[in-house]
């Protein structure tokens, strides 16, 4: 074991060591105040994004089944609180270029389709 070379010595091993936990301490709390905000961002508008992609999707799918002569089917529904707009309101099948935009808890991602003849 280590034995210090005087009385007067004794203690500087303990004051090195907290002084080194405490100064990784703070670097590491530093770091995580910078990056935590963004992580969070992140997470949120991930799965945000999934959810008003999948309502635009949903609309569009609509619009080509509907465009191809299937039975009718009443627009869908979302389950988990996603909307959607259809511009133009309806799906003709004329030549029109529709776009869906699904928004979901402050997000909003867009699809475009080009029904042609």
């Amino acid at each position: 074991m280590f034995k210090p070379k005087s009385k007067s010595q004794q203690g500087s091993i303990l004051i090195f060591t907290v002084l080194m936990l405490g100064g990784i301490m703070a670097i590491v709390l530093s770091m995580s105040t910078i990056a935590g905000p963004k992580v969070r961002t992140v997470v949120n508008a991930g799965s945000g994004s999934i959810n008003a992609l999948y309502a635009a999707e949903s609309i569009i799918e609509w619009c080509i089944y509907t465009n191809r002569g299937n039975p009718a089917l009443p627009q869908p529904a979302m389950s988990n609180g996603a909307s959607y707009t259809l511009t133009p309101a309806g799906c003709s099948a004329s030549p029109t270029t529709n776009q869906a935009i699904g928004t979901y808890q402050g997000v909003s991602r867009s699809l475009q389709m080009e029904t042609l003849e």
